[in-house]
């Protein structure tokens, strides 16, 4: 009882910390997380810790909810989380973080959400303690089981990571190990709630959170299949935000113009028109199937134009764009080409550029049929 009253406080600061954050979370698929059979495996994707604090409207929307355990990596026992992880740029910031660090508050935190963590880096890119790790993950692994075989859910990002190029990283296997071995060691059933989370983050201001929960499945096949079709569940869920149709937008033109000599500019009431035409193109296609889902909000056009108006500003303040020294009343900008085409290694990538992240987000639906809806814009 006490464990359960702290973990409420707990979370309850969480969502503090989204409203002091400016987080705008989108629930869509509450009706799933009603009455779903226990234990189960709460599954959502993992681009950054941002989105994190939004999550708790998700455990609040739970029927009933349930008593869990968090799976995450092994630095969040460290008793270096906070030093490690936030606060790097800012000198006063990090004061702070390793202050809390040394009053060992963090990890009080995570023992009461019962949290277990699990080695990094993952087998495929250690090589000289392959035999070593393995055994770690699975004794790890086997506590997660342990729980749940007592009847405790079990929280589990599939992708196991935050680095990658956007769109949905390779999945892990910790979530099919304990669908498996669960059913094999107590012949019971551990259902998976996958949950997709997009944050429309190139914009001004408050952060709108996508949080689209699909429904709660149960399914045994082999490793690779089972992972496959996990990846296809969690794809499915995906919301395109302004973000990425309008970074694709930047990225297409940057790439058809690469070559230019001249500066490539960029007007403001022409982006706006082909922001428009193509969310439209884009809303039809997920009308149709197509595509998975859209921040509805984009199809009226004020809200349309009040996210626009943010993505420019954005754009100007990370230098992705400039002033036009020619523009009159109309406001022309000019791309930095260099910037928005430039690459990183994947642990990078998100941070260093996030115009091509988010550009790679919408592309991992399909390039080519959204390319050729961009590129007869582009063409016009």
């Amino acid at each position: 009882m006490i464990r359960r009253v702290l973990r409420e406080f707990i979370i309850s600061c969480f969502h503090l910390a989204s409203i002091m954050m400016r987080q705008h979370p989108h629930l869509k698929g509450g009706e799933h997380l009603r009455r779903i059979p226990t234990p189960f495996i709460i599954s959502p994707t993992h681009d950054s810790y941002f989105e994190i604090p939004s999550l708790s409207r998700v455990y609040y929307s739970l029927k009933p909810r349930p008593d869990f355990v968090v799976l995450a990596k092994e630095d969040f026992l460290s008793g270096k989380y906070l030093a490690l992880n936030f606060g790097k740029k800012n000198f006063f910031l990090k004061c702070v973080f390793t202050f809390l660090d040394k009053t060992a508050l963090p990890f009080i935190v995570f023992k009461i959400l019962r949290l277990t963590t699990i080695h990094r880096p993952f087998i495929d890119t250690c090589a000289k303690k392959r035999e070593q790790i393995r055994t770690e993950i699975g004794n790890q692994l086997g506590r997660a089981r342990e729980g749940i075989s007592r009847g405790l859910s079990t929280l589990v990002f599939p992708e196991g990571t935050t680095w990658g190029f956007g769109g949905l990283k390779k999945i892990r296997s910790a979530v099919y190990q304990l669908v498996e071995n669960t059913f094999q060691s107590a012949h019971q059933k551990v259902h998976i709630l996958p949950i997709n989370v997009k944050v429309d983050r190139l914009v001004g201001g408050g952060k709108d959170i996508f949080i689209n929960i699909g429904n709660p499945v149960f399914f045994r096949c082999p490793k690779d299949e089972f992972n496959e079709r996990l990846a296809k569940i969690l794809r499915q869920l995906h919301t395109i935000t302004f973000s990425q149709i309008a970074a694709y937008y930047v990225r297409r033109l940057a790439e058809s113009n690469a070559g230019a000599r001249e500066n490539l500019i960029l007007a403001k009431e022409k982006f706006v028109a082909s922001m428009e035409r193509i969310t439209a193109e884009i809303g039809e296609m997920v009308r149709r199937k197509k595509l998975p889902d859209i921040d509805i909000g984009l199809l009226n056009r004020e809200y349309l134009l009040k996210k626009a108006d943010g993505f420019l500003g954005y754009c100007r303040k990370k230098h992705y764009l400039r002033d036009s020294p020619s523009s009159g009343k109309e406001e022309i900008f000019i791309l930095d080409v260099e910037s928005i085409l430039s690459s990183y290694p994947d642990r990078e990538y998100r941070t260093r550029n996030p115009i091509g992240f988010h550009a790679n987000e919408l592309t991992s639906l399909g390039e080519a049929g959204i390319r050729r809806i961009y590129d007869s814009h582009l063409g016009a």
